[in-house]
């Protein structure tokens, strides 16, 4: 039985765990607690959260070369989007759908884009591993479940290894782009690697040679990540008074972790269950801890489709015209 199927089970034994314990009707008088008004609100985060990833990738691009409009790069962020909820885990077929449109609609070449995407995720994932490796730190010691030492060890194995890949990456641009031009590949496929990882460590370059773009983006990637905790209190405060805001801050980085592990598609079932578990263990009643959980998933990832699918039907029907002929 490979490892797939083993957390799919274990995913399905612990969804039947959480949902047993919940009287329905109790969990839709937790929903009517929220205010229309608050809960537009946060929807209004979220959208301000979207438009900062956008900038992001904007920002990086420029500095590639490109030259494209703000809302170019967001049609090609809102189909990335759309493609990321129908496939599991770690958001593969979203920047695949991304590069694509990158090199059709934006006319970059095969290796700029395949280095803008992974540019972005470096500079984004280096912020989230960095906040998960103190959040996983902090709650091991917390909750009981998680002072396994096979699970500890795996996690902070993962964990160190992948943030160390991206500070080498990014401190020693120089020397690795150096050692990879003085390679000698002997295979096709052996060139192509070659050549685009002298792209991405030239465009990483890039990113450095300019004063202070390096701090900014990094910067920038924390903003965009502490926004879905803000979202994560700001909702619970909606429900009880009575909670730990260091503790849901890391309730939320650990349950996005855990979301990305390639099982089913957009991460359902796996960070639904995570979330709302680690709320119990708060003492959250377990209807308004299923509450939290799935209107929260709602102002991260379904409004996020909605308005996605909303913008590539705007686009489709004349946006992108419009902003041709502003060019």
């Amino acid at each position: 039985m490979n490892m797939k199927k083993v957390g799919f089970i274990l995913l399905s034994i612990l969804l039947i765990m959480v949902f047993r314990q919940f009287d329905f009707s109790s969990f839709f008088m937790s929903i009517k607690k929220v205010p229309p008004l608050a809960f537009v609100s946060l929807l209004v985060i979220q959208v301000i959260s979207q438009l900062l990833v956008n900038y992001q990738w904007c920002r990086i691009g420029k500095v590639m070369g490109g030259r494209h409009h703000f809302f170019e790069m967001l049609y090609v962020n809102s189909r990335g989007m759309i493609i990321e909820s129908v496939t599991p885990g770690v958001k593969i077929g979203g920047e695949v759908t991304r590069a694509i449109l990158l090199k059709n609609e934006l006319k970059y070449s095969a290796q700029e884009t395949a280095t803008l995407v992974t540019i972005q995720k470096m500079v984004s994932f280096s912020s989230f591993l960095m906040i998960n490796l103190f959040a996983f730190a902090h709650m091991s010691s917390e909750i009981e479940s998680f002072q396994c030492f096979f699970v500890k060890a795996i996690v902070y194995f993962f964990l160190i290894v992948l943030i160390g890949m991206l500070i080498l990456l990014f401190i020693c641009t120089s020397f690795l782009e150096n050692k990879v031009k003085n390679l000698s590949p002997k295979h096709r496929w052996a060139g192509i690697l070659q050549r685009y990882m002298i792209t991405l460590l030239s465009n990483i370059q890039a990113l450095k040679n300019i004063k202070g773009e390096m701090y900014k983006q990094i910067l920038l990637s924390f903003s965009i990540w502490i926004l879905f905790p803000v979202k994560m209190i700001l909702l619970v405060h909606l429900f009880t008074t009575n909670y730990d805001w260091i503790f849901l801050t890391e309730v939320t980085f650990i349950s996005y972790m855990v979301g990305m592990i390639p099982l089913l598609p957009g991460g359902i079932g796996s960070f639904e269950a995570t979330m709302t578990s680690l709320l119990m263990a708060m003492k959250i009643d377990p209807n308004e801890a299923l509450a939290i959980t799935l209107l929260f998933r709602f102002i991260t990832f379904w409004f996020v489709i909605l308005i996605s699918l909303l913008y590539s039907g705007i686009w489709g029907m004349g946006g992108k015209r419009r902003c041709n002929l502003q060019n």
